[in-house]
């Protein structure tokens, strides 16, 4: 009956998309119903007294049974029991005794298993209720796979396995110090069980007072008609989706410049995580976590409203923080901490042209509902830069390029060049300027009105003859402090985005000069271009951001009259 079964089910997989492992090596040998074949030339006397019944497999077949990972075939079924046991968490003796599952559960067991490690998780969570409910796990992952053909076994052993503990239960005997773990981990598993349930219940009274306020058609606060539920931005959960892959977080992880600031600033200052209670805003893969843990941090609690989270979780257990770190998925206004206060808010929110994404505005918000009065924000204090830009070059490859494609004219597509802030490496021979600070942002105080700016008056004097300007270059520098008293000159440990810098994966905000509007500009050495720049979230999407400057170039040599030219321009990021 498995034999036809797994036949049958081999053949439907094949239909849909079969995985091989290779050429079979194992063939499945075809059973027929008697009742249901026109063929009825099968007499069962047809045998002699001497005859014998043969295998109906040759003898010469190797059987093999093919690792969870899929790289490795082992010879023997013990073998592959004991690598997936050590490799993979995945014991099926112990799984098949201690869920008492049948044959059906055996095989819907086995190919969960080898999915999800061929999904990359390097300890699946085999739990019964994953894999039992439906039929999806009835399908052979791997073509002919040895492992199905072989549950009779692998009951044998697990029968065996189950009489030898029952005959002798080895006696354990644990320390005194062994005993009190044990009993805190239980009260800590209580109080988050209290917690979870308070938390399931607030949520879900709240839903129903909605829906209830909904269906009453209750006018709002403004009297203007019913509250409607909330709905997310398409483009919000694009955001958090965005980072739920790898690429984005290899990209990060490999920034050094970036990173070795947050591990260095956390290990130089261990004084100041030891015994701590710390918020990690944004977690990511938790790599900021880890690094407080390993500072001495008593608790960290780890958030992020993506996916990454699950894989950060796994992350924490395969490094043995699990009892240290605790990681929570959610947006940070909506989760609910299992403490009312923490001692540290460390967050790495900075986005391109560091407002870009406006992460910026959920660190404001848990700082100011869980940070403790004499709490640390890491980093401290961050600014933006403005500088000139001239690159002749790149005009000529980006813009002026649309001019003549082929011989054909392209102008429109020239356009979007001047709309939109350019994201690039800019090198710091064609910025002829110093940079002007024009926001600082102390993260100990700064609110979230404090981060649109209206006008922020600037003033960048040219350190060499610029034959045309061509932009702005926008790019931010963070610092990192000891305390709240503590200002930027006295920073631990700073990085900047500019130029001038090593090349981090923020690169620089470009924003380029539409000359056919605006005119162009020439500029001689200690010359100045002032003005004032505004900065806002965009209309469309808060996440988004809009810039505006207008400026004008300022000299001895110039007349009066084009000294007082004033030009404007605004770009957007998106």
């Amino acid at each position: 009956m498995l034999t036809d079964f797994l036949s049958h089910a081999n053949y439907e997989n094949s239909q849909i998309q079969p995985i091989s492992a290779g050429p079979s090596s194992r063939p499945c040998p075809e059973f027929h119903d008697s009742s249901d074949s026109s063929d009825a030339s099968f007499e069962p006397n047809t045998l002699d007294d001497d005859d014998e019944w043969k295998d109906v497999e040759p003898e010469n077949v190797i059987t093999s049974f093919v690792s969870l990972g899929g790289s490795i075939k082992y010879p023997r079924l013990e073998d592959f029991l004991e690598e997936a046991r050590d490799n993979y968490g995945v014991d099926l003796i112990s799984i098949k005794n201690r869920h008492g599952l049948d044959t059906f559960g055996m095989i819907k067991l086995i190919n969960f298993a080898r999915s999800q490690v061929r999904q990359g998780l390097s300890h699946p969570d085999v739990s019964p209720e994953r894999f039992l409910e439906g039929d999806e796990y009835l399908i052979p992952v791997i073509e002919d796979d040895a492992l199905l053909y072989s549950i009779d076994d692998i009951f044998d052993l697990a029968e065996k396995e189950a009489q030898s503990s029952t005959k002798k239960t080895p006696e354990t005997t644990y320390s005194h110090e062994q005993v009190q773990q044990m009993i805190r981990q239980i009260d800590q598993l209580r109080e988050q069980a209290v917690y979870y349930r308070s938390a399931l219940q607030k949520t879900y009274l709240e839903k129903l007072e909605l829906l209830e306020r909904t269906l009453s058609n209750e006018p709002s606060a403004n009297g203007e008609g019913p509250t409607a539920p909330p709905r997310e931005n398409d483009s919000d959960s694009h955001y958090f989706s965005s980072y739920a892959h790898n690429d984005i977080h290899e990209t990060m992880l490999q920034d050094t410049v970036r990173t070795d600031a947050y591990r260095d600033f956390i290990y130089d200052n261990k004084h100041l995580f030891a015994g701590k209670v710390v918020l990690d805003v944004g977690c990511g893969t938790g790599i900021l976590s880890l690094f407080c843990a390993k500072a001495g941090a008593a608790k960290v609690i780890a958030v992020d409203n993506s996916a990454i989270i699950e894989k950060a979780r796994e992350i924490v257990f395969e490094n043995g923080l699990s009892d240290t770190i605790q990681c929570l998925r959610g947006k940070i206004e909506e989760v609910n901490l299992p403490v009312k206060k923490v001692d540290i808010i460390i967050s790495e929110w900075m986005g391109y042209c560091l407002l870009y994404e406006a992460m910026l505005d959920s660190v404001i918000w848990a700082r100011n509902r869980y940070l403790d009065s004499a709490g640390l924000m890491i980093p401290s204090h961050a600014t933006l830069q403005l500088s000139l830009f001239a690159d002749d070059d790149y005009i000529s490859d980006k813009v002026t390029f649309w001019n003549s494609v082929y011989g054909f004219k392209m102008s429109c597509m020239r356009a979007k060049s001047y709309d939109d802030i350019v994201i690039r490496t800019v090198k710091i021979d064609n910025v002829p300027s110093r940079s002007a600070t024009f926001l600082e942002i102390p993260l100990h105080t700064v609110q979230k009105d404090d981060l649109t700016i209206t006008a922020a008056d600037f003033c960048l004097t040219a350190a060499q003859d610029v034959d045309q300007l061509h932009g702005f270059v926008i790019y931010f520098d963070i610092f990192f402090t000891t305390g709240q008293d503590k200002k930027i000159s006295d920073a631990a440990t700073s990085f900047t985005t500019g130029p001038s810098g090593s090349e981090t994966h923020w690169q620089q905000a470009l924003a380029l000069i539409d000359t056919s509007k605006s005119g162009t500009v020439t500029l001689k050495a200690s010359e100045q271009i002032q003005g004032s720049i505004a900065l806002r979230k965009g209309n469309e999407y808060f996440r988004e951001l809009e810039i505006s400057i207008q400026w004008q170039a300022m000299g001895a040599q110039r007349d009066e009259k084009a000294s007082m030219s004033m030009r404007r321009q605004t770009w957007l990021m998106r």
